[in-house]
């Protein structure tokens, strides 16, 4: 074969055609698309895997958004915005949400407003007031402790309305207080007063409240056993006042039925510190138990400026109890 004829003839790979064009005419092709046994069906479904995962990724930041949106319209501020809250007192965790929650702007507030606002109430000697880094509160509350109640009407034939007493002399409404907590207070008794609500003032609470507290604080026993406190004879800022006085209602239920019973005590405005001193030291049974008191029932007078006459008559001293 000469040179021009190996090199012009048709070779086998040269393209013989269109119907030639595609390899797999030439080449019998058996692709199965999922290969047989378990590595090929593992093969099949780890290809398939971040189709799905991106499925579930998009599906679930469509339930946060739609969660975020319903919370944010079916939650209260309160149970958003109030991160914790503390007290001393009886006052509720709702007290402090629906103070913060009336004003214009709510928990945005400024916290000194909130702080002035949750202050504005009897019942709060303090709030303490702090914004975290996420915008919610922390409110901590001091409250005014109660050393007596007082009891009126509004008006007549209205419901009787109970207030209690703080130390400084603050009336307020009692909030969360439980009812025998109420019930074993004594009870502040013929009283003058003006005003009502949180702006109630009671003549003569500036010494009788300071002196209940020190009672209850000093001499429990004490407080315990009293069921009132009269403030007939109180005489207010007149404190050095001749016979200006703080007259105390004892319970008669703790008494012993085997002997008189003391049905008060007689306090003086301007020493009553020193008396309460001295009515600790005293045995008041073995004084009620003497053959010499022959009246049902006493009162015991404690300091000689209980008297208006000037006549010196040495006391403490018992005196049959009389009428009033």
């Amino acid at each position: 074969m000469g040179f021009f004829d190996q090199l012009f003839r048709k070779r086998r790979d040269a393209f013989l055609g269109n119907e030639n064009r595609d390899w797999r005419t030439l080449v019998p092709q058996e692709v199965s698309r999922v290969p047989e046994g378990n590595i090929g069906r593992k093969r099949a479904v780890r290809s398939k895997l971040p189709t799905v995962l991106a499925l579930m990724f998009f599906v679930g930041v469509a339930a946060l958004v739609f969660w975020a949106i319903g919370s944010s319209t079916t939650d209260t501020p309160s149970s958003v915005a109030l991160r914790s809250f503390k007290t001393d007192g009886f006052l509720a965790k709702g007290f402090v949400q629906k103070v913060v929650a009336n004003g214009p702007q709510g928990f945005a507030r400024d916290i000194r407003t909130i702080k002035a606002d949750l202050e504005s109430d009897n019942q709060v000697l303090t709030a303490d007031v702090r914004r975290r880094s996420d915008g919610t509160l922390e409110v901590a509350l001091r409250e005014r402790v109660a050393v007596a109640k007082v009891a009126m009407t509004l008006g007549k034939g209205a419901a009787i309305v109970v207030r209690l007493v703080a130390a400084d002399g603050q009336t307020f409404a009692g909030a969360g207080y439980p009812e025998q907590t109420i019930r074993n207070l004594p009870e502040i008794q013929d009283f003058r007063s003006i005003g009502s609500d949180d702006h109630m003032s009671i003549e003569g609470i500036e010494i009788a409240a300071p002196f209940l507290f020190a009672v209850r604080t000093n001499y429990p026993n004490l407080y315990k056993q009293w069921s009132a406190l009269s403030l007939r004879d109180c005489f207010g800022a007149q404190e050095d006042a001749p016979g200006s006085n703080l007259r105390v209602l004892v319970r008669q239920g703790a008494q012993p039925l085997d002997r008189p019973a003391l049905i008060e005590i007689v306090f003086s405005t301007a020493n009553w510190r020193n008396e309460l001193l001295m009515l600790n030291r005293m045995n008041i049974d073995e004084m009620l138990r003497r053959p010499s008191s022959a009246a049902p029932a006493y009162v015991l007078k404690l300091s000689i400026q209980n008297r208006t006459s000037s006549q010196p008559v040495p006391e403490p001293r018992l005196v049959p109890a009389t009428s009033r």
